[in-house]
């Protein structure tokens, strides 16, 4: 199925996200997303870009963590106002 803007998620860490843009690079979906506290309430310094890994139906995300590849995507993110 996949995620979509403005669906909360929850890592295996339970650390908890809404998805704020989706983009698409190289085949590959990966979006920006905004940390969440306990109270469901947004940390506006907790922004992750997520790239979404599709296996049957199952969703799985990870963390980008190459610098170069989130530089590309944060000037994606933001051409889309």
């Amino acid at each position: 199925m996949g995620l979509k803007i403005n669906y909360i998620i929850v890592l295996e860490n339970h650390e908890q996200y809404i998805v704020l843009k989706e983009a698409m690079l190289h085949g590959k979906k990966y979006f920006l997303a905004m940390g969440l506290d306990e109270n469901r309430e947004v940390i506006s310094s907790n922004v992750v870009i997520l790239e979404e890994r599709v296996s049957g139906v199952d969703t799985y995300v990870s963390k980008v963590v190459n610098l170069d590849l989130i530089t590309v995507l944060t000037r994606m993110f933001k051409a889309q106002g």
